[in-house]
């Protein structure tokens, strides 16, 4: 009887610190970077990828300054010693794994084609963190600037291109993101779904008034690149507009951002 009070109040006196938030974060991802230093206080977080303090596709540059920096390799990671890593969809599968096998908690973070994914995503994230009133904040936020984007007057012909042809069509936040303004998808419009290739003359053959670079190098000269920069999409009308990778890269509030951009390039 007393061992078995005694196996209780163990029980009992352990479930505190079973429901403790992690204290040793390591990302290892920039997505993951962007919410981890929004969500959790930066003390808490022992490592970052190696992305996270540049501003040109971070918008926590400032707060990542200074933190180590993990490219995501599994010995690199265990010598922080962490009760959390949080990885994402461009990390090796083979990482998360093996940190598991070894008793490491691991979260993943998702890649949302959808508002409410990314919602879902943020909410899932904050949970795992022990930060849900700040989860409850970062989607708040999201709420406010999608709220506050504008609405075109008349319908306006769009399209994402990217280097290499491709776009975004039917289920993809950009998608959902140029309806909430009033932006026709051209890829959509064409049958395409996802992240899909749009050929040059199937683009030119829909009349977009518009084009929505988003910005990840493509500036800079490459085979792929050089398509951005076809003599067909010179003059016709066409306006462009290039998306800093900073704004439409990853499941957060910098979302509406990308979108308020957009909107008022198509005015």
């Amino acid at each position: 009887m007393r061992l078995g009070v005694l196996l209780t109040l163990t029980l009992l006196l352990a479930l505190p610190a079973l429901a403790e938030p992690p204290r040793r974060i390591v990302s290892a991802n920039l997505c993951a970077d962007r919410l981890v230093l929004e969500l959790a206080e930066r003390d808490r977080v022992r490592a970052v990828g190696p992305f996270a303090a540049d501003p040109a596709v971070s918008t926590v540059a400032a707060a990542a300054q200074g933190l180590p920096v993990t490219e995501g390799r599994v010995e690199q990671i265990l010598a922080f010693h962490p009760d959390l890593v949080v990885l994402g969809t461009f990390n090796d599968p083979a990482t998360g794994m093996l940190l598991e096998r070894l008793g490491v908690p691991v979260y993943r973070v998702g890649a949302p084609q959808s508002l409410d994914g990314v919602r879902a995503e943020i909410r899932r994230l904050a949970a795992a963190l022990g930060e849900t009133a700040r989860g409850e904040a970062m989607v708040a936020r999201l709420e406010a600037g999608l709220a506050a984007l504008p609405r075109l007057e008349r319908p306006v012909v769009a399209a994402v291109y990217q280097a290499g042809g491709w776009s975004a069509g039917r289920g993809t936040l950009a998608d959902e993101l140029f309806g909430r303004v009033g932006l026709v998808n051209l890829a959509a419009a064409t049958g395409r779904s996802g992240i899909a290739p749009l050929p040059l003359e199937t683009l030119v053959a829909g009349r977009p008034e518009l084009i929505v670079i988003e910005s990840m190098g493509e500036e800079a000269p490459s085979l792929s690149g050089e398509l951005l920069r076809h003599p067909v999409l010179a003059g016709r009308g066409l306006r462009r507009v290039t998306v800093p990778m900073r704004l439409w890269a990853c499941p957060d509030p910098a979302l509406a951002a990308a979108a308020a951009l957009v909107a008022e390039a198509a005015r």
